[in-house]
């Protein structure tokens, strides 16, 4: 009777010692995801902050154009009067 005990205590033991294996790479795998995550929103914020300086490009540029247009009208109108 006593050897079965033993053994109960001894698969009982295991199981746990399983159950906190299988916690840690648990873990280790949540960690993982949530470092994947994070570097993903980061890449993210990068694209939308090229994209965003790109757009002010684009109106700089737009801007500028006005601008010398406003200029030539300004200049054309000094020749007609």
């Amino acid at each position: 009777m006593k050897n079965n005990k033993g053994n109960r205590k001894s698969e009982g033991t295991e199981s746990v010692s399983q159950a906190a294996k299988l916690a840690v790479i648990a873990g280790a795998i949540t960690t993982l995801g949530d470092a994947l995550a994070t570097i993903a929103a980061g890449l993210a914020l990068e694209d939308e902050i090229q994209e965003n300086e790109s757009k002010n490009n684009d109106i700089n540029k737009l801007q500028k154009q006005i601008d010398d247009l406003n200029y030539e009208m300004k200049q054309l109108k000094k020749m007609f009067r």
